[in-house]
This record gives C-alpha cells, structure tokens and sequence, in this order.
C-alpha cells in the first residue's frame, strides 16, 4: 500500500450501513494494492451525488498499458477498458439529470474479455470489442480517486475529479466489502487524497469491533500502508 505518513489515526465505517461511505471529492480507498483481472471482473454498488464528475474506479497495469475506469462524466456513468493499448466503452445516455440527483442509484458493471455489460437502475448498456480476444491485468485498484503517485493517462481517466458523494453495498466479484478506514492528506493543484484500506470480511454486520482479515487487525493492516 502508500507508504505515506499520516498524523490523524483512521475511523473504521462501514459501507453497509445504510448512510454508505462519503467521499468528499479529497479522498481516495485502497482496495488491493496488487489486484488482478484475468477476462473477467464484475462490481456492484450503490452510489448517490450531486457532482457532474468524479472517478469511481480505476485499476492500471502500464505493461502492457491496460486499465479498468468507471468514472462520472458530463452526469453521464461511463465503464471504460484498455486492453493492451485497445479501449472499449459503456455509457448511460440520459437525457436529464437522472444520475446526479442526489438519490441513490444501483450499479453494475461486468467484464467478460470483449464483453462489457453495465446496469444502472434498470436500464442496461452493452459493448463488445472485437479486437479485444482476453483481458489480463494487474495492479492497485483504487476507489473514489487515487494515490497521487499515478498520473492516469487520457485513455483510461477523463475526469479529473475526484468521487463526492457516497458509496453502499460494494460487491467486487461476487465478494462484499464491509469497512474502509480514510485518513485525510494535503491538497494538491489538481487533485485531492485521502488513503484508506478497504477490505472484505465475513463478519456479522453489527459487529462495531472491526474484524481480524488473515489473521491480522485492521490497526494492523493500516501500520502496513504507511
């Protein structure tokens, strides 16, 4: 994870509780700091904001220049693969305000190689790429923003907000995501960070004590970004 060095100890929240996790437009989560898709990955969410942009997502593996994206665009919700140099995109096409309303909406989003499939509320939007034969990446999948030692490029992130609002119920391939704990940094001039850890956990969801993950603790496993 970052090794970066925080003065403020994390808050363990919980995205299952029904407020979600807000995001400020200054923060960013670590998922995994070496998360890997091979053909197929898949997320769920809730998700509610009133901001016109702001990166949900995104995983970049620079050798052999492939990235996964789900960022909000001019209110539009966009997927956006690179493989191997080759994007490939989903985006909602609404023709009001229907997304950043301030209301919670679901999402889903499922990677299948060529095959990019996204769900928002109920209405569905597809995109096969034909010269995309198999995905296969690598590296830190981050939500909300990212660290600010990563400088997307143009063809992976558009937007150069940072998610403000708030986030529920996220699901990646299949497994829930239970708890994060954001530590708050500096401005920067063109983005804002907070670094956190997200993990999954089996534990019960009114348990306000947070969960051993491997057999460490989350004050563990937070030591271990910095």
């Amino acid at each position: 994870m970052d090794n970066l060095e925080y003065s403020v100890s994390p808050a363990v929240s919980y995205l299952n509780s029904p407020e979600g996790i807000p995001f400020d437009g200054r923060s960013y989560a670590l998922y995994d700091p070496n998360f890997k898709i091979y053909d197929s990955f898949t997320i769920n969410f809730q998700m509610k904001t009133f901001a016109a942009d702001g990166l949900l997502l995104w995983i970049s593996d620079p050798l052999p220049d492939s990235s996964f994206t789900i960022e909000i665009q001019n209110r539009q919700l966009i997927a956006r693969a690179v493989a191997r140099g080759q994007p490939y995109s989903v985006r909602t096409n609404f023709t009001k305000n229907r997304l950043c309303d301030g209301a919670w909406h679901f999402i889903q989003i499922r990677l299948d190689g060529s095959s990019l499939v996204m769900k928002v509320d109920k209405r569905q939007y597809t995109k096969t790429e034909a010269r995309v034969h198999s995905v296969d990446m690598r590296g830190p999948l981050f939500i909300a923003g990212h660290s600010e030692k990563y400088s997307p490029t143009y063809l992976s992130v558009r937007t150069k907000q940072f998610f403000h609002g708030d986030i529920r119920h996220l699901k990646i391939n299949d497994n829930p995501v239970e708890w994060l704990a954001p530590r708050p940094t500096t401005v920067t001039s063109d983005y804002y960070h907070l670094t956190s850890a997200i993990l999954s956990t089996t534990s019960e969801q009114g348990d306000l004590t947070p969960p051993n993950v491997d057999g460490h603790s989350p004050e563990q496993i937070l030591a271990a970004a910095n």
